[in-house]
């Protein structure tokens, strides 16, 4: 994988920035009924799948056998592209996370530390190198959307009422504890992810779907 490297940032750093990029999920839970009508979970699916930009501002926690901590976390997406922004996770200061398919770029928010990554896979090696676990970063914006990832299989359960309950891909469990209806539509507010090596938990204090609340840049912006 090639590589531009423009300064070394501490390894503990590193460490935190890769469990936050990615993994904005923890644990196993069980989602609470909630009263109220059924819902076509289909026709739910078909519009948060076609969502063009969205963002999702909450907190973050993860455990594993290389340790855990906690944070906060924006989470901007444009198409395939993600913008991260990060602060106090595990005494880490703040930064930022790019990427897209085809490149991974970490850089400190006073822009000290920069490390860039030119590759298709940039996303899925940074992860596996710093967290020492493998995660399936393509699929994790699917994931907290409540979608499976469409291009890899998955089995689903679903609640009484309709709404997703479980998830189990690439050898990942997500649970979906709540929901909350943004702009008309049932959005996870609090969601846990599991495999056998790592337990991460995400709560969603804010959800935006509409061009009037997001913040700063697209995600695709240079």
């Amino acid at each position: 994988m090639q590589q531009r490297h423009r300064a070394v940032l501490p390894p503990g750093l590193w460490r935190a920035a890769a469990v936050v990029a990615f993994a904005a999920l923890a644990g196993c839970t069980t989602l609470r009924p909630v009263a109220g009508p059924p819902i076509d979970w289909a026709a739910r699916d078909a519009r948060v799948a076609a969502l063009a930009d969205w963002q999702a501002r909450g907190r973050i926690a993860v455990k594993s056998d290389r340790g855990g901590g906690q944070g906060d976390l924006l989470w901007r997406q444009t198409g395939p592209a993600a913008r991260l922004r990060v602060s106090g996770p595990f005494g880490a200061g703040a930064y930022e996370i790019r990427w897209d398919p085809q490149s991974l770029r970490v850089t400190s928010r006073n822009g000290e530390f920069t490390r860039e990554w030119q590759d298709a896979a940039a996303a899925e090696a940074f992860l596996g190198e710093q967290l020492g676990w493998p995660f399936p970063a393509a699929s994790a914006r699917w994931w907290l959307l409540g979608l499976a990832d469409p291009a890899t299989p998955a089995s689903r359960e679903f609640t009484p009422r309709g709404e997703l309950a479980r998830l189990e891909q690439g050898g990942w469990t997500i649970s979906y504890d709540r929901y909350d209806a943004t702009a008309g539509v049932e959005m996870p507010v609090r969601l846990a992810l599991e495999s056998p090596r790592a337990r991460l938990r995400v709560v969603i204090d804010r959800w935006c779907l509409e061009p009037t609340c997001l913040e700063g840049p697209s995600a695709a912006s240079p």
